[in-house]
C-alpha cells in the first residue's frame, strides 16, 4: 500500500494559494500536503501527522522547498482525530495549530456534500507536489490534476477484483476518486486538498490519504472525506460575523 500522482497540469502561479506543504525545517521539501482553513489552521491526513515530526508549515508557495515566495510559519500543535486508526485509514484528518496567522485566504470547505461530491462522475482537483510515478521524484512545483469522483460501492468493488486479503476496505469517511491509467495522486501527496468547483470557486471535500501504487487504470485512489468530521474540524473554523 502507498500512501498517496502524475499531476499532469500546472496551475498557474499565485492561485490556490490554500494548497500547503509540511516540513521538518523551514526551507526543506514539503513531505505532505495540507490546507489552510483558517488564519491558523491548516487540515492534513492524520497519517501525515503520525509521530510529530512536522515543524513549519508552507502557506501559498508554488514550490516544493525553499523561500522564494510564500510564508513558513511554525507549527505549535497537532491535533490528530480521536478516531484516527493508520491500519484501516478510518478518519485520516488531523489539525495543525500555527504559531502566527497566515495572510492567505482559508478553503472553504463543504460538509454538505450531496448535490457535488457526492454525485458519482463529479471531477475533482487534487494539488500536490508528490512523485511524478511511484517511488519516483518529487516535482519541484505545485501541480494538478482532474480526477473523477466515484462511488464508495463502485471503489470497493474495484479494489475486490484485486483478490488481495487483508485489504483496506472503503469506508464512509472515505470518498474514491481517479482511475484513469497515468493520472492520480501519488507519494508525497498526501494531506493535499481534494476540491469541487462551486459557484464558480474551489471548495474542499477531501484529502490525499491512500491507494495502491499511482495511476493505475481502474484503481482510483483514496481520500479522507471531510463530511465525516464536521465536529472535529468545526471548532477551527473561523467563526461568521456577527
Amino acid at each position: 500500500m502507498s500512501f498517496a500522482v502524475h499531476m499532469l497540469l500546472r496551475p498557474e502561479v499565485g492561485k490556490h494559494l490554500y494548497v500547503s506543504g509540511l516540513r521538518d525545517v523551514a526551507t526543506g521539501p514539503n513531505y505532505c500536503g495540507g490546507a489552510v482553513i483558517s488564519p491558523t489552521t491548516i487540515l492534513t491526513a492524520g497519517h501525515c501527522a503520525d509521530g510529530d515530526w512536522i515543524e513549519y508549515v508552507s502557506i501559498g508557495s508554488h514550490y516544493l522547498s525553499g523561500s522564494k515566495d510564500g510564508e513558513r510559519i511554525k507549527v505549535k500543535k497537532i491535533v490528530h482525530h480521536p478516531k484516527f486508526d493508520m491500519d484501516t485509514m478510518v478518519y485520516d484528518y488531523a489539525i495543525l495549530e500555527l504559531a502566527n496567522a497566515t495572510t492567505v485566504t482559508p478553503i472553504e470547505i463543504l460538509f454538505d456534500e450531496k448535490d457535488v461530491a457526492g454525485a458519482p462522475g463529479v471531477l475533482g482537483m487534487a494539488r500536490g507536489w508528490g512523485t511524478t510515478s511511484s517511488g519516483g521524484s518529487q516535482s519541484n512545483v505545485l501541480k494538478e490534476v482532474g480526477l473523477k469522483i466515484w462511488s464508495n460501492k463502485d471503489c470497493q468493488a474495484a479494489f475486490d477484483k484485486l483478490n488481495k486479503p487483508g485489504l483496506t476496505p472503503v469506508d464512509v469517511t472515505m470518498i474514491c476518486a481517479g482511475g484513469v491509467g497515468g493520472e492520480d495522486t501519488c507519494q508525497g501527496d498526501s494531506g493535499g486538498p481534494l476540491t469541487v468547483s462551486k459557484d464558480g470557486k474551489d471548495v474542499l471535500v477531501g484529502l490525499t490519504s491512500w491507494g495502491l501504487g499511482c495511476a493505475q487504470a481502474g484503481l482510483p485512489g483514496v481520500y479522507a472525506r471531510l463530511s465525516y468530521a464536521k465536529d472535529f474540524i468545526a471548532p477551527y473554523l473561523p467563526k461568521p460575523a456577527c
